[in-house]
């Protein structure tokens, strides 16, 4: 990239990115709103959300994003049944569904677990957008069911496709987040401003795309905060952020050690809410009238929240939470929020 002000700049990713294959499922750009309100109440820097919960399928959320160029990708293949391996509350398995149905092509769901006596949040979401949804208690039967459900629909005549192997699965993620992140700086541009720091939880491929942002814009921080301790995520970052500049041609590098990824938010586990990020969706709540969830979006703004208190910002800095969605886990865990603390 040759071009040196901030809209030539943000106009020519673009363009890279209009050379890839996509389909057109999500309402964009979303929203970016000011948090007033948050702001004050820590006394810190300005803080705005990026309002990726409102993406329009199925309640939303950052994969509504990625599966544009995921399941473009998969129709290039022609392929008309996806196969997904996810977790029992999945978001992805959910705007999976939704994004199928949007565009003709039946999804079966493998998710790991055993079915529950309650069907609740994103699983209950997932039967009324009328999935094929199966059960496997463990990752080796997750594998074989899948493999079943795939051999046994090439039997019958369809084109299934695997969506979880294929490598738009990773780079649909980066160059989405890419795209976001050029929004972000365009309506902050459009108000004058600049941004400081961007905040997202990730456990390496959304936060790929915003470190290409940041190489190609410069002038800000990227820091993720993940969920999981599945992976390595600086590693695994770099390594996808490196494939989708290949693909896009563009000739920048990530290393590991440029990857900011806090994994000091995970709680007790993956998948079980935490003391801070639960505080962290009743304030998000209860200031803003936004609401995250506490297994991912809850545990990143814990992490936000954590950094600006001990005073890793000044009061002029701008930052930007990106609100991945994943609403529906709030009535998963319903419980956390009857007679809760003020």
């Amino acid at each position: 990239m040759t071009s040196t002000s901030l809209p030539a700049a943000t106009a020519e990713i673009r363009r890279l990115i209009a050379r890839i294959p996509r389909v057109e499922l999500a309402c964009l750009p979303t929203p970016l709103q000011e948090a007033r309100r948050l702001t004050d109440i820590l006394g810190g820097p300005r803080i705005f959300i990026k309002r990726d919960d409102l993406t329009g399928v199925a309640f939303g959320g950052n994969k509504t994003r990625n599966l544009e160029f995921r399941l473009a990708a998969a129709k290039d293949a022609e392929a008309d049944l996806i196969v997904m391996e996810l977790d029992q509350q999945s978001n992805s398995a959910r705007q999976t569904a939704g994004c199928c149905n949007r565009l003709g092509m039946d999804t079966i769901l493998v998710l790991q677990g055993s079915r529950p006596d309650t069907i609740q949040g994103n699983l209950l979401v997932n039967h009324l957008l009328g999935a094929d949804v199966r059960f496997a208690k463990t990752r080796a039967d997750q594998a074989r069911v899948s493999s079943e459900a795939v051999e046994q629909a090439r039997s019958s005549g369809r084109t299934p496709c695997l969506l979880n192997d294929i490598p738009m699965f990773d780079e649909g993620s980066a160059i989405a987040y890419l795209e976001s992140t050029c929004e972000i700086i365009e309506a902050l541009e459009a108000r004058g401003l600049a941004l400081d720091c961007l905040y997202m939880s990730s456990s390496g491929k959304g936060q790929a795309g915003q470190l290409l942002a940041q190489k190609l814009l410069g002038g800000f921080e990227v820091r993720g905060i993940t969920a999981t301790d599945e992976f390595d995520t600086p590693v695994r970052c770099a390594e996808i952020a490196n494939r989708t500049a290949r693909r896009l041609g563009i000739n920048v590098t990530v290393a590991p050690e440029d990857v900011e990824n806090d994994n000091a938010f995970v709680g007790e586990a993956y998948g079980v809410p935490s003391r801070a990020g639960n505080e962290a969706v009743r304030l998000f709540a209860r200031t803003e009238g936004i609401v995250l969830d506490p297994i991912y979006t809850g545990k990143a703004a814990a992490g936000m929240i954590a950094h600006v208190r001990r005073g890793d910002f000044n009061r002029g800095d701008v930052l930007v939470f990106v609100h991945t969605g994943g609403t529906p886990a709030i009535f998963t865990h319903n419980r956390l929020w009857l007679d809760s603390p003020a």
